[in-house]
């Protein structure tokens, strides 16, 4: 065999294995594809948009005026963007899938967000997040003054006990 097949059949040979290496490389994680598909940046935006506007309804009902109140509602949909728009977020998210998640589960999972049942779950979440939480609150507030003694009195058992006054 003369050195230049030699040379050719090595040059393709690594040609090829750079090639599927660097297609490998680009192509998303499935957790990645999962964010993706789930829309997590609109998703996650939209939930914190929804968990604000209590906020602004009791800043409402306080006598903040309308132009203060559209203001503070900029502000926070600039600070959920410059939040949720920055892309180390989803690879930071597609972590937590991977810790959580094997390969086969999210291969399904992405299967079923591409139906109309997971379709319509992604575009209800944020609004699902919010009146949960409405409703954790109504329930929460029922046990809150027994909670408060409670810690209070763990409080009180583990407080440093108080110097003693100082000799006159």
């Amino acid at each position: 065999m003369k050195i230049t097949t030699v040379f050719s059949l090595l040059a393709i040979t690594l040609f090829t294995n750079l090639s599927s290496r660097l297609q490998a490389a680009e192509e998303p994680s499935t957790a990645m594809k999962l964010i993706k598909l789930m829309e997590f940046t609109k998703t996650a935006k939209a939930g914190a948009s929804a968990s604000f506007s209590p906020f602004l309804q009791q800043l409402k009902t306080k006598g903040l005026p309308e132009e203060g109140l559209k203001e503070m509602s900029e502000a926070a949909e600039r600070f959920f963007s410059k939040t949720f728009d920055n892309p180390a977020i989803e690879v930071d998210i597609a972590k937590i899938y991977e810790e959580n998640y094997t390969k086969e589960e999210m291969v399904e999972l992405l299967k079923f967000y591409q139906t109309p049942a997971g379709k319509k779950s992604i575009e209800a979440m944020p609004k699902i997040m919010q009146e949960s939480s409405k409703i954790g609150e109504k329930y929460a507030v029922q046990n809150q003054a027994a909670f408060q003694t409670e810690m209070q009195t763990i409080m009180a058992k583990y407080a440093p006990a108080p110097a003693p006054a100082p000799v006159k």
